[in-house]
């Protein structure tokens, strides 16, 4: 999480990878955190949910992951990659 906010901070990195970056430390802690008793670890939990959602849908409307993957399946043109069946 630091290194998001560091990152962010320096603008090396745009805020949707430091939100992704935030999910995955949250989700870490998260677990790490398991033992010492539930409301830590929904508080996490929900922190990481909370970054996860952001870092999917973008923050810019519309500019997150999820429309780059969408983009790239309607590029994908499908072709036969077997050998043709002889009658």
């Amino acid at each position: 999480m630091l290194t998001s906010v560091a990152g962010v901070w320096t603008r090396r990195i745009p805020i949707g990878t430091a939100d992704g970056l935030s999910a995955l430390g949250f989700a870490l802690i998260a677990t790490g955190r398991s033992g010492e008793g539930a409301v830590h670890v929904a508080v996490n939990a929900a922190v990481a949910a909370y970054f996860a959602y952001h870092w999917w849908n973008g923050r810019d409307g519309g500019g997150g992951p999820r429309r780059r993957l969408r983009d790239s399946v309607r590029r994908f043109a499908a072709t036969r990659r077997t050998a043709p069946t002889s009658g």
